[in-house]
């Protein structure tokens, strides 16, 4: 406890403060502002367990005077503070309020279970909105040991035209425990940026590339790279639902979220209306 490690510097800071205090509540502060006061509670959990004492009364002492000086500050804004702003305060207030609230009941009401099919169905309704601002890929490759004596075997399968799951079982077998780096899956779909930043290849223009080059092998001198490009799409083609599935997903979220909101509002209205809670002056 806090009250357990102070040292009697603190003790003595403790004390005078409270001795400069009238009764009551004032008798356990450790600094006053203006009207404002520091709590020995309000310090109870600042000092973690196992703390030195002299490590305790640092962190104290350090504490009180950066509250000491933020209240000063605050005494000094809230005497010229222009009522414009006291009311930007309150919407903030407001807003902070109701966010929260909205939060909690979208927490309690949202179905995050997004159906494949209703997936499909958004993206078919807005396939124009999915326009590709980058070149992207679904390629199958492999990082390993230039010296590894599998690579042959490895670039025959990646380079031949039957990519099926028994080759990629097969290709997974001879690059296991070897491979700093792979991707059997063919029908993830990734940046060109993200496929360099594992296969460094060199191009100045990826789209010539994309659609020239399907077999990619080169070594450097510890490291060989081996890839097979499957299916590419470069800037402005209709992006695959497989690349925008999550982007989707969260679009359906939001738009439930949205409308939770929509109809808690809706019926805290009708009930406050109901209740007569509501009144409108005419002037």
């Amino acid at each position: 406890m806090v009250k357990q490690a102070l040292t009697t510097i603190l003790i003595s800071i403790i004390a005078l403060a409270a001795a400069s205090c009238g009764g009551g509540k004032k008798d356990h502060a450790i600094a006053r502002v203006f009207d404002k006061y520091l709590y020995e509670d309000d310090i109870a959990d600042l000092v973690p367990a196992g703390t030195s004492p002299d490590d305790s009364a640092a962190l104290v002492s350090n504490y009180i005077q950066q509250w000491i000086q933020e209240m000063v500050v605050l005494e000094k804004a809230e005497n010229n503070i222009d009522d414009n702003f006291e009311k930007e305060l309150q919407n903030y207030k407001n807003s902070l309020i109701s966010y929260n609230y909205e939060r909690l009941i979208v927490e309690q009401q949202l179905d995050t279970n997004v159906a494949d099919s209703a997936i499909l169905n958004y993206y078919n309704s807005h396939k124009e909105t999915f326009t590709l601002k980058n070149n992207i890929l679904r390629a199958v490759y492999v990082v390993m040991p230039a010296k590894s004596k599998n690579i042959q075997k490895i670039r025959s399968i990646l380079s031949g035209n039957d990519l099926s799951d028994k080759k990629i079982v097969e290709l997974e077998h001879l690059a296991s425990n070897q491979a700093s780096a792979y991707n059997y899956d063919k029908n993830l779909w990734m940046t060109f940026f993200d496929f360099q930043s594992i296969i460094p290849v060199k191009t100045y223009n990826e789209e010539f590339y994309l659609k020239n080059i399907k077999n990619v092998f080169f070594t450097d001198n510890e490291t060989a790279y081996i890839a097979k490009i499957i299916d590419s799409k470069v800037t402005d083609d209709i992006s695959p639902i497989d690349f925008e599935y999550q982007n989707i997903k969260n679009i359906i979220l939001n738009q439930r979220k949205v409308e939770i909101v929509n109809k808690m509002r809706t019926n805290l209205m009708q009930k406050a209306e109901a209740d007569k809670e509501i009144e409108i002056y005419k002037k």
